[in-house]
């Protein structure tokens, strides 16, 4: 017979390590984590949620043709926002009818109620009015209107001596009676005015928005670091002047504070509190990268001068990690979506860490030998994968075959047997 096994319950210790990170902290790391495109839109947003925050616009516009994409169709929205941004209105006004760029549908019309909208912002009612004025009066005429009717006569007020019977119709919201003949007995006008007036509003464009797409903006690319060599030297700035400074009216908060009822005093603690944290949090940002900017002009020093990949020296996110005392998942938010201005290119930040592959040689080095080996072979004879195995050896580089064909079909280049001119 078997014996019944005893069991018994033990009290065990165990320490378990969990890192809690505070909410500045994450804001901190996430302020860090976007490219100055995106920091940007957060700022302007920001100032728009902020009724003591006021934005300077950046000292110097982009300059250089090749940091935008390049869009076949131009976007709607950016075609409103370029508007907005050379108008001579305030920077509050133009604060709202940015706002109101972003809340059109797909047709370009603002059905929201502003009333509704008036919720979500700290404008005010007759804000949001003047900036829907605004907004109806940028190109293309008709964006902005609440319905059908609003946007006709948008256009057809904006038209030199169009039909004045048309207009007076759509004023009257009779667009409805006009498209249905058997309610034209119920309008005050003779059979053939309401047909002159119906083809005056067969001219207007129903739709003004649909010869662009409405979609996210044209994102710029705008460096976040800038190299460049003075008297031989390297020296490096950052992009700070791209993005609109923030300026709290310190004056206009302590004027409202003091009016206050005691029951408002947390919203005013909360509004300072918000912009210092976002301050420090860019703050730090432009400290982080400038430094991880430093650390590598000085390994990279070769290769900005040059801008040849072939003097690229491999450098891990541990490496940097490790010189500037901070974490590998720092340093990865760091360089994530972030782009350098050297010698008039622009390009990722990520280039200037590439990874190590065989003999202390990057990727990019690799492939740029094996495609000078291919383009000096013979047409006639062209070297096998076997064979470029052994041209590697002939330079003191061990690679496989396996290798030597990864690297080949990523670069487009056909196998011997395609390649082969006989």
């Amino acid at each position: 017979m078997m014996q019944a096994q005893s069991m018994s319950l033990k009290v065990q210790e165990k320490l378990v390590t969990r890192l809690f990170l505070s909410t500045k902290l994450r804001q901190d790391l996430r302020i860090l984590s976007y490219n100055a495109h995106d920091l940007s839109t957060v700022i302007q947003e920001f100032a728009q949620e902020n009724p003591f925050v006021e934005l300077k616009n950046p000292s110097k516009e982009l300059q250089n043709l090749d940091w935008i994409e390049d869009n076949e169709t131009e976007n709607l929205i950016d075609h409103l926002l370029s508007q907005v941004r050379i108008s001579d209105w305030s920077s509050k006004s133009k604060r709202v009818v940015t706002f109101l760029i972003y809340q059109l549908d797909n047709d370009g019309y603002l059905r929201k109620s502003l009333e509704n909208l008036k919720s979500k912002v700290i404008f005010s009612l007759q804000e949001l009015n003047a900036g829907k004025d605004k907004l109806q009066k940028l190109d293309p005429i008709g964006i902005g209107a609440k319905d059908l009717n609003e946007c006709l006569l948008l256009q057809a007020r904006d038209k030199k001596d169009f039909n004045s019977i048309a207009i007076s119709l759509l004023e009257k919201h009779e667009l409805e009676a006009l498209a249905d003949p058997s309610k034209w007995a119920t309008l005050p006008y003779e059979h053939e005015k309401i047909i002159m007036a119906l083809k005056a509003i067969q001219t207007l464009n129903p739709a003004p928005a649909s010869e662009y797409e409405l979609g996210e903006p044209t994102q710029y690319l705008i460096p976040d670091l800038k190299f460049y060599f003075e008297d031989g030297r390297l020296l490096i700035s950052s992009a700070r002047s791209n993005l609109p400074e923030m300026i709290f009216d310190d004056e206009k908060f302590v004027e409202l504070q003091k009016d206050s009822e005691i029951k408002d005093k947390d919203y005013f603690i909360k509004q300072k509190k918000d912009f210092t944290d976002l301050h420090y949090a860019i703050q730090q940002r432009e400290e982080t990268l400038l430094n991880l900017g430093k650390f590598l002009g000085r390994r990279q020093e070769k290769y900005l001068s040059s801008l040849n990949e072939q003097d690229l020296v491999s450098i891990k996110l541990e490496d940097a990690a490790t010189e500037l005392n901070l974490a590998i998942s720092t340093i990865s938010r760091a360089i994530k979506d972030k782009y350098v201005e050297c010698q008039g290119r622009v390009f990722s930040l990520k280039l200037l860490f590439p990874r190590k592959s065989i003999s202390n040689l990057t990727q990019n080095q690799l492939e740029r030998m094996l495609k000078d080996f291919i383009k000096l072979e013979d047409p006639q004879e062209p070297l096998s994968d076997e064979q470029l195995v052994n041209k590697f050896k002939e330079k003191e580089i061990s690679i496989s075959r396996r290798t030597i064909s990864k690297y080949r079909k990523k670069l487009g280049i056909k196998n011997s047997y395609q390649r082969n001119q006989k």
